[in-house]
């Protein structure tokens, strides 16, 4: 079916009766968006055209929409200048919009997630083109990694904005820490990894400013996020209660982890009576469990038996714990979107939340330095969670500290 193209044509002068001039020809012809990416087979896409001349004016005439391979989608509806397209199958094809003999066309792909009906711990598993892994574990334990990745694909340009820095060796570090809770507990957390370098996703912002409106980037963003939502749903249906960290690395003078609890720093450095007040619980990533717990809400951020604690008698360097309980003036990363998302900020959420964030000299600098600190961590993760998730994690992964 052809139809006519709108014309924007400004009023031409002449006496009454004169020949309008012909319209200019169409040398041009864009299609909208220019890459589509349709998940799951049905589902639909909307394209428009825009014709112009040669000197750039929108252009008229009869328009024709077409798929290239109807194997892979189908043209659905035609109206004026704009279709709809639905997918048929996985592949990739191109939309084109033809106007008066002048033809233009978008990428249009079909993906089609695998159907998992239940995740098998130790198992890969891979979103579209490998650029986010899922690794299933059987503890309340969840690990992620957002800006450790390697790939960087053309087809998604870098972000104009935001922050680009990559966290060197962070998705090293998380798959070392997994290796050494499992040498520790026989059992292994659930790992979610971004393999996207951070110019072409930052899998730690809201969609907007993580992806910048490309399809292929918006779709891994939505493997990753959803993934922890899939790992925090399996550990509060096995366990009631879990721990969530989003692992980072950081550029600060002071070689020290900081530990994200959503708290500024203007908060970490009141005393403790401060920090105990049900306003500030309210604002932390890991509400549930202060609500849960005996302990003063203080005692959680920077006690013996905080994580910062038991990271410090690894011998590992911490920000809050109790030989360092407030960041003071120096920077501090206090987590981010994942953090929020995650943890037990939101009322009736079980899995809480920390973002860890690591100096690079001593921890993630070398392959020898990472499993190290990765073990110290392991057991300073073990003790944690069988101090403050007792019932629900002991027996799973032995019953005493190593």
């Amino acid at each position: 079916m052809r139809y006519a193209l709108a014309l924007l044509l400004s009023a031409c002068g002449g006496s009454v009766g004169e020949p309008r001039p012909e319209p200019p020809g169409v040398a041009s012809v864009e299609v909208i968006p220019g890459a589509t990416l349709i998940v799951g087979e049905g589902g639909e896409a909307d394209f428009r055209a825009v014709a112009r001349t040669g000197t750039g004016t929108v252009a008229s005439g009869l328009l024709r929409w077409s798929v290239e391979d109807p194997a892979v989608a189908t043209l659905v509806s035609e109206a004026a200048a704009t279709a709809v397209v639905r997918g048929v199958a996985p592949g990739v094809t191109r939309v084109i919009a033809t106007v008066d003999g002048t033809r233009g066309s978008a990428t249009l792909e079909v993906f089609v997630p695998e159907n998992v009906t239940r995740y098998e711990p130790d198992r890969s598993y891979f979103g579209r083109k490998g650029y986010v892994e899922y690794v299933p574990g059987e503890l309340p334990l969840i690990l992620s990694a957002s800006h450790g990745g390697g790939i960087a694909p053309a087809e998604i340009p870098d972000r104009r904005g935001g922050t680009h820095v990559t966290d060197t060796n962070t998705r090293e570090l998380t798959l070392a820490m997994r290796d050494a809770l499992v040498e520790l507990t026989g059992r292994a957390p659930h790992v979610i990894i971004s393999h996207l370098v951070r110019p072409k996703l930052d899998s730690n912002r809201e969609i907007v400013e993580a992806a910048e409106g490309n399809p292929y980037a918006e779709q891994a963003w939505h493997e990753f996020q959803d993934w922890i939502g899939t790992a925090r749903a399996t550990v509060a249906a096995d366990f009631g209660v879990g721990l969530f960290l989003d692992i980072h690395g950081h550029g600060h003078a002071i070689d020290r982890l900081e530990l994200g609890y959503l708290l500024r720093a203007a908060d970490l450095n009141q005393p403790d009576a401060a920090l105990d007040r049900a306003e500030v619980i309210s604002r932390s990533s890991i509400r549930a469990l202060a609500q849960a717990s005996p302990l003063p809400f203080s005692r959680l951020l920077r006690g013996a038996t905080s994580l910062g604690g038991f990271l410090e008698a690894e011998d590992v360097p911490s920000v809050p714990s109790p030989e360092d309980p407030s960041p003071g003036d120096a920077p501090y990363f206090r987590g981010g979107y994942n953090t929020r998302e995650h943890g037990s900020l939101a009322t009736g959420e079980t899995v809480s939340g920390i973002q860890i964030e690591h100096h690079y000299r001593g921890v993630r600098d070398t392959d020898r330095n990472r499993r190290d600190y990765a073990a110290r961590a392991a057991r300073a993760l073990h003790r944690y969670m069988l101090e403050h998730y007792g019932e629900h994690y002991r027996g799973i992964a032995g019953s005493t500290p190593p």
